[in-house]
């Protein structure tokens, strides 16, 4: 079997070609950040748009009994298909966290984007069974009003929790771009800038988090493209021979 010439290599061997894991592993990985970013987009804004607009959580006990008697059976709907965005958000977070384990090699940034993944997968599950409660009982007449009231401020008002989780994954994404390879740098500071604006009180925190499922199918898609246009790059290819000295090719 023909070997390298050692002497062509005399510190470090034989040039490694610069990879990024099995080609086979990068493509499951960018196919299924597109798809779950797709899908988490989809399945929370066809949530929010079957649900359509909720009381605020001071309402009147009387209005609310009337809006749950016309309405309880879109927002069970809508508490389902919030469910089903948080399924999507579990494989969006598990291919980002695939990736900055293959890209940089980062077991810190790695363990941030699964806490936060996890922490934002529970969330928006306890959201989507306060909303199903509410879809539940919203229509029997047996239910006191204060029990309701009670379900739909849980509903209506979002919690730290929610804010903290959904920090804490794009800071791990912010980190992986910036600090290291493993996100275009474009997607890391929008992750910082959003992580930043969904901790803002009123309007702001809330434009932020709308902006915030629009970005999830822009990181899906763009870890994608990001695979295929690095699969593309010259430094990935297989390089030539090396010649000798003599200006043949080395055996």
């Amino acid at each position: 079997m023909n070997q390298p010439d050692p002497q062509q290599y005399p510190a470090s061997g034989p040039p490694r070609l610069a990879s990024s894991g099995p080609p086979g592993k990068q493509a499951t990985i960018g196919r299924l950040a597109a798809l779950a970013g797709v899908g988490f987009l989809m399945a929370a804004l066809a949530g929010e748009l079957v649900i359509g607009p909720f009381p605020r959580p001071d309402t009147p006990t009387s209005q609310l009994v009337s809006f749950y008697n016309a309405h309880h059976a879109q927002v069970q709907l809508g508490g389902i298909l919030l469910a089903i965005s948080g399924v999507f958000f579990v494989l969006l977070g598990t291919a980002v966290w695939a990736r900055i384990q293959q890209r940089a090699a980062n077991s810190l940034l790695a363990g941030l984007a699964m806490i936060g993944t996890a922490l934002v997968a529970v969330t928006t599950l306890a959201t989507a069974g306060v909303y199903g409660v509410l879809g539940d009982i919203g229509g029997q007449h047996a239910i006191a009003p204060a029990a309701l009231q009670a379900w739909h401020i849980m509903g209506s008002d979002g919690s730290l929790a929610d804010s903290a989780s959904t920090f804490l994954f794009l800071i791990a994404v912010a980190g992986a771009g910036i600090l290291a390879t493993a996100m275009p740098r474009w997607l890391a500071w929008s992750a910082l800038v959003l992580a930043i604006l969904q901790l803002l009180p009123d309007q702001v925190g809330f434009l932020a988090s709308l902006v915030i499922l629009a970005w999830t199918a822009a990181a899906g898609i763009s870890m994608l493209f990001a695979r295929q246009a690095r699969a593309a790059e010259p430094g990935l290819a297989q390089r030539p021979p090396a010649r000798s000295m003599t200006g043949s090719p080395a055996t």
